[in-house]
């Protein structure tokens, strides 16, 4: 599967997130399951580490914060996709996270980027987020509380 492809479509989805790490996927996975991948058996496929990946994502998605254990369960991929490689976004409009810096030298940080965070930071200049990887070590919950005022505000989409 060279080029996997989890989630919403490019065409469908809200928000791409561009990851340097391919999950471990059931040995019987199918078109349905790569288009509405089931959290749980990702979870128990990949441990901790993409339960915090889904987690991440789902708290900067929702819209009611407190419902993002729902979003992450059961509603993370009816909006976002999840893409392996830069030549998989093609005409992508939407808000695209380059998670990580495997992908900075395909897609630098903009000039024009607003940098959001403290001592953890991510750049964002529409319809770019420049984030560090999925895990609470580089993104914890600070981070995430005002890259949400930036998705949910709309900053990002200040042209």
């Amino acid at each position: 599967m060279i080029n996997l492809w989890l989630g919403a479509s490019a065409s469908d989805a809200q928000y791409i997130f561009l990851l340097p790490n391919k999950p471990i996927l059931p040995d019987d996975v199918d078109e349905v399951f790569l288009a509405k991948p089931d959290s749980a058996v990702l979870i128990e496929l990949n441990g901790n580490h993409w339960r915090k990946i889904l987690t991440i994502m789902a708290k900067l998605i929702v819209q009611n914060y407190p419902a993002w254990r729902e979003c992450r369960d059961a509603n993370v991929f009816n909006q976002v996709g999840i893409a392996f490689s830069v030549d998989q976004l093609n005409d992508y409009k939407g808000i695209l996270f380059v998670v990580g810096n495997t992908f900075r030298d395909q897609l630098p940080v903009s000039k024009s980027a607003e940098e959001a965070g403290v001592k953890h930071r991510a750049y964002v200049s529409y319809p770019y987020i420049w984030c560090p990887y999925l895990d609470y070590r580089q993104f914890p919950n600070i981070l995430i509380e005002t890259l949400r005022e930036y998705i949910l505000e709309k900053k990002c989409l200040t042209l």
